[in-house]
């Protein structure tokens, strides 16, 4: 039997190694596929606007928070914070000391033509649709469609 040229210590390392590397690639993946899912939701409830009257958004999103003028009509601004969630074995107790959670941040707006009719939409934040596993993104559609 041919003796192994390389040392044990070195093939767990090379091991090791790679099981690192699968486990940064794959989190990539799961990231960048989350982050698809986001945009396609928030694209969905951005379309699901168009050609509504901003009234509609009003009454079902509530007031904005702010109105933006713009050379052909306005942009209606509301702003959502998501409280963060905290995994299991997370608490203040496990850690001996409390860390101050961040709360995720939606920004969704809704672009209107000088008529007050819905032409388009755009979103920014780490918490639009992170809560489409609760419905929250399925809220956000118009519900007037059929």
């Amino acid at each position: 039997m041919p003796a192994n040229p390389v040392p044990p210590a070195e093939t767990a390392h090379g091991a090791a190694s790679v099981r690192a590397s699968l486990a940064v690639l794959w989190a990539a993946a799961i990231t960048g596929a989350c982050a698809g899912l986001e945009a396609s939701a928030m694209q969905d409830v951005f379309d699901s606007w168009k050609n509504v009257p901003i009234d509609e958004a009003k009454r079902q999103w509530g007031p904005p928070q702010a109105m933006q003028a713009l050379p052909s009509g306005t942009a209606y601004v509301w702003n959502d914070s998501v409280a963060p969630a905290r995994a299991p074995g997370s608490g203040p107790r496990d850690a001996g000391m409390e860390r101050t959670p961040v709360p995720g941040q939606c920004q969704r707006k809704l672009v209107t033509g000088q008529d007050g009719i819905v032409i388009g939409g755009e979103w920014r934040g780490d918490a639009c649709c992170i809560t489409t596993l609760i419905g929250h993104c399925a809220s956000l559609k118009y519900r007037g469609h059929s």
